[in-house]
C-alpha cells in the first residue's frame, strides 16, 4: 500500500541547475506576500533533514509565516522536503515509498546536503533547464519495490510496487491545450501500453487552467472514463497550516495545479489527497503546495 508524494519547487530556465535557480524565485515571493499579508501560520512538527525517515514524536509548533529575507540557505529546501515526510506520516500512518521534487536536480553540488538520512536515496533526472528537472527521494528499505522507467520533457515514471506512476510538471507551453496534453500523456502511455501495463497513478503539478482538465485529458486520451481526480474540487486545506482553507494550490491559493489523479477500475484510493503548504518551516521556499495520497491495486478475485 505505498505512500506516494510530490513537492514542486519555483525554479527558473537556468542551465544552471545550483541554488540561485530556486531561491528566492518570482512566484515563491508571491507565495509568501499572500501568506503573510493574510496572516497565515504553520504548523511545525518536530524534522530532521539527517534522519527523514524515522517518525519523530512531538507536538507542532504554531509559527506566523515569516516575510521573506534577501538569502534562502540549503537547508530551507531540505527542511520542506524532511517536513513533508513528518507531515504525511501524520496523515498516512507511513513515510512516503518514494517523493519526487519537482523543478530540483540533486546532482548539483550546491544540493549535496540537502537530505543526508543514509536511509534515503536521492535519485537526479536533470533536463536542459532547471525548471524541468526532477529529484526522487526514496527509502531504502523499499527500493526493492521501486523501478525507474522513464523520464522525459515534463515527466518521470516509476513503477511502485504494482504500480505504475507518472509524476509530472507539465510544460507551461502545452498547459492549457487540450489537445497538446493529451498528446503528452499518450506518448508516456504508449510506451507503458508496449510493455503490457497502464498509467495507474498520475501526480505533480499539472498547470492545468480548470480542476477536471487533467482527468478529462487523460480519459479522452485512453478511451475511458476510469481516471478520477483524488482531491476535493471544493477547497484545499492544508494539514500544515492553521485554520487555512484556500482554492488552489498555486501561490495565492486560486489555481489547484497539483493534483493526483488515479485510475479507479483499477487502483483503490486508500485515503485521498493531502496537502501541505509553500511554508511548512514558517519560511515559504515555493510557489506550490506538496502533495501525497496512500493507493493500491485492487484485488482481483
Amino acid at each position: 500500500m505505498p505512500v506516494i508524494a510530490y513537492q514542486s519547487f519555483n525554479a527558473n530556465s537556468s542551465k544552471n541547475h545550483g541554488l540561485s535557480a530556486l531561491a528566492l524565485q518570482r512566484f515563491t515571493k508571491e507565495a509568501n506576500k499572500h501568506a503573510t499579508s493574510h496572516g497565515h501560520q504553520a504548523l511545525v512538527p518536530p524534522s530532521d533533514t539527517m534522519d527523514i525517515s524515522t517518525p519523530i514524536e512531538g507536538p507542532a509548533q504554531l509559527k506566523p509565516i515569516e516575510v521573506l529575507s534577501d538569502k534562502q540557505p540549503v537547508s530551507v529546501f531540505g527542511t520542506q522536503i524532511a517536513l513533508l515526510w513528518q507531515n504525511f506520516y501524520r496523515v498516512f500512518g507511513a513515510m512516503p515509498d518514494i517523493m519526487v521534487c519537482g523543478e530540483m536536480d540533486s546532482s548539483n553540488s550546491d544540493f549535496s546536503s540537502v537530505v543526508t538520512d543514509p536511509k534515503v536515496a536521492l535519485t537526479p533526472h536533470p533536463a536542459k533547464m532547471a525548471c524541468q528537472s526532477f529529484t526522487a527521494v526514496s527509502q531504502s528499505t523499499v527500493a526493492s519495490k521501486l523501478l525507474f522507467i522513464k523520464s522525459g520533457e515534463g515527466f518521470v515514471l516509476y513503477m511502485v510496487g504494482d504500480l505504475i506512476v507518472c509524476f509530472v510538471h507539465v510544460p507551461n507551453k502545452i498547459a492549457t491545450s487540450k489537445s497538446a496534453v493529451e498528446q503528452f500523456y499518450f506518448d508516456i502511455a504508449s510506451y507503458v501500453n508496449s510493455h503490457g501495463a497502464v498509467i495507474h497513478v498520475v501526480l505533480g503539478d499539472t498547470n492545468q487552467p480548470s480542476f477536471n482538465f487533467t482527468t478529462a485529458c487523460l480519459n479522452i486520451a485512453f478511451n475511458t472514463t476510469a481516471y478520477v481526480n483524488a482531491s476535493n474540487n471544493s477547497s484545499v486545506e492544508k494539514i500544515d497550516n492553521w485554520n487555512v482553507t484556500e482554492k488552489g494550490t498555486n501561490a495565492t491559493g486560486t489555481k489547484m495545479y497539483d493534483i493526483a489523479v488515479y485510475r479507479s477500475d483499477v487502483v483503490e484510493l486508500k485515503k485521498g489527497t493531502a496537502y501541505v503548504s509553500q511554508s511548512s518551516s514558517a519560511v515559504t521556499i515555493t510557489d506550490h503546495c506538496g502533495l501525497g495520497l496512500h493507493v493500491e491495486l485492487k484485488k482481483t478475485v
